[in-house]
């Protein structure tokens, strides 16, 4: 008698804590979309959140550090 109860005890924990688990992701990435959407320049800084640059150029571009970037107008 004790098992069946048992056994449903240990399911229903499980599943409530894969279901927290899921809840946490699902507003964590709502809220960063709001923040990006906000463009929110904290997220730059934010030790939750990693930042991965990524560069569009042509083909054979390279990228150069401590190069400053300057905006070209249309133009030039």
């Amino acid at each position: 008698m004790i098992d069946p109860i048992l056994n449903f005890l240990i399911a229903f924990i499980t599943l409530l804590i894969i279901g927290a688990v899921l809840l946490r992701e699902g507003v964590k990435r709502w809220r960063i979309g709001l923040r990006m959407s906000a463009r929110d320049e904290s997220l730059l800084s934010d030790n939750s959140v990693s930042v991965k640059t990524i560069t569009d150029a042509p083909e054979g571009s390279a990228i150069v550090s401590h190069v400053p970037a300057k905006v070209l107008e249309d133009g030039v």
